[in-house]
């Protein structure tokens, strides 16, 4: 088994200090082109009241005690061959100290990474892509700049933090999109075009359709509805036409 035991902690003092809240097995669709394992980390900085893992957003304790840093990667460890690529999302997994040593550690195993992350930590982001860690990078945009702080349920937010994560990922060479959970009333369709100028240029702009559930904020659940299909289906062309791939899902 690969642990890191076997290797010096960063300067950081990182390493370990990474909590694991989920895991899924097998996944088809979330790292695409791969047959991939999805580590899901605890604890997130963003109170979105549409997201729909309030058990990883609102605990920075693991809802799975059983489920530990060296169970994952000995699971990691007997699944090469099997499963060729490994998502890393949350919760928000850029609050983990040892996020950067734990890819280290799953590169080593000969595994592509992905990133899913909400962009609020650019510093971070840029040092996984100065080292070399990162083979898909899909960051959630909010809404536009100017509505971000409502959209992530906070009373504010660096959006100068999330206008560089944008740069440096669209400058970065490396495969990735930028998505959004689309949901009124909290957005609008106007909203849906600023978004694709924010993201002009990347590879690729997902408009995610909202499902209801369990959300983080349960007052915004009674209120909450998904955007009409012909709505989304405008802007993803208009997007399309002003120069960034941009599909439904």
């Amino acid at each position: 088994m690969s642990d890191f035991s076997h290797h010096p902690p960063p300067p950081d003092g990182g390493g370990a200090d990474i909590i694991i809240g989920g895991l899924i097995r097998a996944s088809l669709v979330d790292f695409p082109g791969r047959v991939s394992a999805v580590v899901f980390t605890q604890g997130c900085n963003f109170r979105c009241p549409f997201c729909h893992n309030p058990a990883l957003a609102l605990s920075r304790q693991s809802i799975d005690p059983a489920l530990t840093l060296q169970s994952v990667l000995a699971f990691l460890e007997k699944r090469r061959g099997k499963l060729d690529g490994v998502v890393i999302c949350g919760g928000e997994p850029t609050l983990q100290p040892g996020l950067g040593r734990f890819m280290e550690t799953v590169r080593a195993m000969g595994y592509a990474l992905k990133l899913d992350t909400n962009g609020a930590r650019p510093d971070v982001l840029a040092d996984l892509l100065g080292r070399g860690l990162l083979d898909f990078v899909a960051m959630d945009v909010k809404a536009p700049l100017e509505n971000y702080a409502a959209a992530a349920g906070l009373a504010h937010v660096d959006t100068e933090a999330i206008a560089r994560s944008i740069e440096l990922i669209r400058a970065s060479g490396v495969a990735h999109e930028f998505r959004t959970t689309v949901v009124q009333p909290l957005h609008t369709p106007e909203d849906l075009y600023a978004m694709g100028r924010l993201t002009q240029g990347a590879q690729r702009y997902v408009l995610q359709r909202f499902k209801p559930g369990d959300l983080v904020d349960p007052d915004f659940a009674r209120i909450a509805q998904g955007f009409p299909e012909q709505a989304l289906a405008d802007a993803a062309e208009a997007i399309t036409a002003a120069g960034t791939p941009c599909m439904i899902r």
